[in-house]
């Protein structure tokens, strides 16, 4: 085709033409590529690790579920580099910090039968009855086979959401989520037989201040502050890449992937 169309005629969220597919395959190959390096690094008898390789990759893919695209996402690039780690040597457990202001019900989805995969998503608290960000005949959100409530963990508990208010920045709750919450459920307390090997991050950008499709209050600089704390848990154990992110006015979305991958860079 010519001109975009609609993966799903009910939905308006998620547009495809004769270019998505392979898109969205060469984007999973960035992901897998990341998930070499973080582990080849790991086992380098260097005593200076190399940066994690971050995926700077387009279409997201945190929406997408086990058959099916939706929400602007077609192949779950996160949850595939997850299933992809485990087939790995010395991998014994891998965990999934999703920071998108939205909830990634997809890689909930995809993983929520592995007991090797622990997944945890901060992310913005849309509340029953709010309208979706982008209007659409349907609201593709009934549709989700996991929901964003702290509720739904999944049938192994491996999941687990953290909902934040609109109006939430680092300091007056995002941080406690992160450090108290977020980190205590993907590192099982801290050095146990079942801790994650490799960490994943779904780094979403959309909980900046200025992005029009969340209310979240982030600055481009507590994109810094969420890259140290997670080297100060997992080093170089991470492998990442970009799902939402929408605010292109005064280079807010590049300045805050710039300060959160320079977290890694001494």
């Amino acid at each position: 085709a010519d001109r975009p169309m609609r993966l799903n005629p009910s939905y308006a969220r998620t547009l495809i033409d004769e270019h998505s597919y392979v898109a969205a395959v060469q984007s999973v190959q960035d992901w897998l590529d990341s998930v070499d390096h973080a582990l080849d690094s790991s086992k380098s008898s260097s005593s200076k690790s190399s940066p994690p390789i971050f995926a700077l990759t387009r279409p997201p893919g945190h929406h997408a579920c086990k058959s099916k695209g939706m929400g602007g996402c077609l192949l779950n690039a996160a949850a595939i580099a997850a299933f992809y780690a485990l087939d790995q040597p010395n991998v014994n457990n891998v965990a999934i910090l999703d920071i998108d202001a939205h909830h990634g019900n997809g890689i909930a989805h995809c993983i929520q039968d592995e007991a090797r995969i622990r997944y945890c998503s901060i992310h913005e608290d849309r509340g029953k009855g709010k309208a979706s960000f982008i209007e659409q005949k349907n609201d593709e959100d009934d549709d989700d086979p996991r929901k964003p409530d702290a509720e739904d963990c999944g049938p192994l508990k491996n999941i687990y959401n953290v909902n934040l208010p609109s109006g939430t920045g680092w300091e007056n709750g995002y941080k406690d989520a992160l450090v108290d919450e977020a980190l205590p459920f993907l590192l099982l307390g801290d050095g146990t037989s079942n801790a994650p090997d490799l960490l994943i991050v779904s780094a979403g950008f959309d909980a900046l201040d200025t992005d029009w499709s969340s209310k979240l209050k982030l600055q481009p600089s507590d994109f810094g502050q969420i890259g140290r704390v997670l080297r100060s848990k997992f080093d170089t154990r991470i492998a990442m890449g970009l799902e939402g992110g929408y605010s292109f006015e005064n280079h807010a979305l590049s300045d805050a992937l710039v300060e959160f991958s320079n977290a890694w860079r001494d």
